[in-house]
């Protein structure tokens, strides 16, 4: 291995570990609600609703930022606009862990999902910019992989913390961090090889030179093409679903439709957490091993519509069978995962993260409707003197209902045999 090779690997993986860090992060706070939702009503006497204002809040504005953060990260590149973030989440983490009720409590939500609304898009862009081509799944499963941890770090062990100290510390901590790391990433990511001395792992095609000659050209490009939408449709109809019951939901349904304690629900929503992670790890890497994306996605999101019906009917279980059906809801959940790929594939590699951005925006729409409309239903019907289990098992219905949406927008997905077919003309694409 020469010089440079050794060069470029260090730089590509020393970029992708603080950003993937950064990532978890996300994750983390993503998810902290459901931990969280008996101390925040007790601190701050919030109801169903306001909690699922105050949880969504951080997807709405995730959602809103999706967009402007891929013509960022196309335009200004990943170290500043992370670095930037990170510091801005740190800002909000504390707000958070110092506010006095549930209105700053969702200033500071809208903060941490402000900051956080960079990473994820910008790594997308780190990888594809710094990786090879045939390897964008793998690693997009890889991101997922790794991002997971920060959604299990958000079920059991911030239930034991929150046991050991209180919530206002641990965030107080957590924020102190977040805003070392901002310092961190600033100092050591680069954008491009070329920065470093180092030739580019892609140069640049025609379509690449055309599409960048303006960030709003090139967003149109983007938002015109109809192989980016079926993305869209896919991560709101199952990402926003997982969000939605992971983040805040979860955990009351698991204890009051079955009987499970805190710690016993948290521990099978985390698990649904690592095995999404487990997931998104192995169909990046079957769909890059089969050089397909079509079939995978169908099979995926097949199967994970299906696997929410025991919940959604109630169906009588034993706490094995329960953990069975969390872990197979998480696994195959990870689905969205080729999105990204497929968003990447179909449009000019120079748009990639506008590309990721609008279709990531479906997950994060799909989160903060699905919990907030779970939250307004949950405070009518309680209202209307239904008991919380029952209406708890009422609302579940939303979730499938969005995830056959996501089944059927797979069956719409362009196959692209995990290559870039942006230079190829729309008739001549493969089905």
């Amino acid at each position: 291995m020469t010089e440079l090779e050794r060069r470029l690997l260090h730089l590509r993986w020393t970029g992708y570990g603080l950003l993937v860090t950064s990532f978890i992060l996300a994750f983390f706070h993503r998810n902290t609600p459901a931990a969280m939702a008996d101390a925040l009503a007790r601190d701050w006497g919030a109801g169903p609703a306001a909690l699922g204002a105050l949880s969504a809040s951080y997807f709405w504005v995730y959602t809103v930022m999706q967009i402007p953060t891929g013509i960022l990260a196309d335009r200004l590149g990943p170290r500043r606009i992370v670095s930037l973030g990170m510091a801005v989440a740190g800002v909000g983490t504390l707000v958070f862990a110092w506010a006095p009720d549930v209105v700053w409590g969702t200033v500071g939500r809208v903060l941490i999902g402000l900051g956080v609304a960079f990473p994820f898009i910008s790594l997308m862009k780190f990888s594809a910019v710094w990786f090879p081509e045939r390897q964008f799944a793998t690693l997009s499963g890889l991101t997922v992989f790794i991002g997971n941890v920060g959604a299990a770090l958000a079920a059991t062990p911030l239930v034991w913390l929150m046991q050991q100290v209180s919530w206002h510390h641990a965030f107080q901590w957590l924020g102190l961090a977040t805003v070392l790391l901002a310092g961190v990433l600033w100092r050591f990511v680069r954008d491009r090889p070329e920065q470093a001395g180092l030739p580019p792992v892609h140069p640049p095609s025609s379509a690449e030179q055309v599409a960048g000659e303006h960030w709003a050209k090139g967003l149109l490009r983007v938002l015109r093409n109809r192989a980016t939408w079926p993305g869209f449709f896919i991560n709101f109809g199952l990402a926003g679903g997982a969000f939605g019951f992971a983040g805040l939901w979860g955990i009351p349904f698991l204890e009051s439709a079955y009987g499970y304690s805190k710690a016993e629900a948290a521990t099978q929503t985390g698990l649904m957490m690592v095995a999404c992670a487990c997931g998104g790890l192995t169909i990046g890497r079957l769909s890059d091993w089969l050089g397909r994306r079509k079939p995978v996605m169908l099979a995926w999101t097949g199967v994970h519509c299906l696997l929410w019906l025991p919940w959604t009917l109630h169906w009588s279980m034993s706490h094995a069978m329960s953990t069975a059906l969390a872990v197979g809801l998480g696994f195959t959940s990870a689905a969205f995962a080729l999105t990204w790929a497929v968003a990447k594939e179909v449009n000019a590699p120079s748009l990639s993260g506008m590309a990721t951005g609008v279709v990531n925006t479906g997950a994060f729409l799909g989160g903060a409707l699905i919990q907030q409309l779970i939250g307004v239903w949950l405070q009518w019907r309680l209202g209307a003197g239904v008991a919380l289990a029952d209406a708890l098992v009422e609302s579940l219905w939303l979730i499938p209902v969005t995830c056959a949406a996501g089944v059927y927008a797979a069956s719409r997905m362009t196959e692209t045999w995990a290559r870039n077919i942006s230079d190829v003309p729309a008739l001549a694409r493969p089905n």
